[in-house]
């Protein structure tokens, strides 16, 4: 438990923030890209890292490949998705919260979706009900359905507009809070896992530089943005 807990995190200001890059700006930035992050466990200390590399796609599309290592540098899963800038949002293909160990669980099936994505608008100001996200995944091994996975993102707040400061630099976030709920069921049997997030969100980067993971108001684990590669 303590394994997939820290492999899902392994995810002040009244007034508006207003991203000031254009769609083109975010896929050119983007493109060619390493993010790194730290992997730290409910005490702060080193759990491992998490790297996301990301390469244009189209004019409007961006694959990533993510993996997620633990403190030994061997690798706890990986996957793939894609990130969408829609002129007035940014949106991310919804697999990329299924977790790290679930995700190498599956690495040599085949997984079907429906292609929802979990949207970030461009302008935000505290206070901001965000829209729900959710997923449902059918795995097939074979030819034949293996399991079924259920993610959602619900009850995205917009909290506040804060500074963050990385060992990437430091950056202008919204911090937005949200309740997250993941299923895999193998065989029509599988157990719910629940908790509670905050993530400070870049918009800079599209993506979140900070993120903390509570499950019964304890901190169970986070991550942060140390370099760009």
């Amino acid at each position: 438990m303590k394994k997939l807990i820290t492999t899902i995190v392994c995810l002040v200001a009244a007034a508006t923030f207003v991203m000031a890059q254009t769609c083109d700006q975010f896929i050119t930035s983007t493109n060619g890209k390493k993010f790194v992050y730290s992997n730290l466990d409910s005490k702060g200390n080193n759990a491992g890292s998490l790297n996301y590399a990301g390469t244009k796609k189209d004019a409007s599309t961006l694959s990533v490949h993510s993996e997620i290592t633990g403190k030994n540098g061997k690798s706890l899963g990986a996957s793939d998705y894609d990130m969408n800038c829609a002129g007035n949002a940014i949106k991310i293909d919804m697999k990329s919260f299924i977790p790290a160990a679930s995700a190498k669980q599956f690495s040599n099936m085949q997984m079907q979706g429906d292609g929802k994505f979990l949207t970030y608008p461009m302008t935000m100001k505290a206070g901001d009900k965000l829209e729900d996200g959710s997923a449902d995944i059918i795995v097939n091994n074979n030819g034949s359905k293996f399991a079924e996975i259920e993610i959602n993102l619900t009850n995205r707040t917009v909290e506040s507009i804060e500074t963050v400061k990385t060992g990437a630099g430091d950056f202008e976030c919204y911090k937005i809070s949200y309740d997250f709920s993941f299923k895999s069921k193998i065989m029509g049997i599988g157990i719910p896992f629940n908790m509670k997030a905050i993530e400070w969100y870049s918009p800079k980067l599209g993506r979140f530089v900070k993120s903390e993971s509570y499950r019964k108001d304890k901190l169970m684990g986070s991550m942060i943005l140390e370099a760009i590669n």
